[in-house]
């Protein structure tokens, strides 16, 4: 069982991202970061989809949890320290790790 763990970011000063990026590499979690320009409306607009869908504000980051062995996804919005402690001990636990 393996885990994409996807950050989406928003450019320039967000304390938000910038703590959930450090928490990530603090748990030696490995993830891609999308940066989502206010340009991108398309992708604005499937962020709001997501946060309605999950019933929680559409605060950045996103970070998004693909399990690649079932193809479910989990996710959350903000910086969510216990969501990032819960998914390091989940990948800790996996059988050969994630490391």
């Amino acid at each position: 069982m393996s885990k994409l763990v996807t950050l989406y970011t928003k450019p320039g000063s967000c304390g938000q991202c910038t703590s959930t990026r450090r928490s990530l590499d603090g748990a030696k979690i490995p993830y891609q970061e999308i940066v989502v320009n206010p340009s991108d409306k398309q992708s604005i607009d499937e962020l709001k989809l997501i946060a309605k869908k999950l019933g929680e504000p559409e605060t950045m980051p996103y970070v998004m949890v693909l399990d690649l062995d079932t193809e479910d996804t989990d996710g959350w919005f903000g910086y969510r320290p216990d969501k990032i402690d819960a998914l390091e001990l989940e990948i800790a636990g996996m059988p050969g790790g994630q490391e």
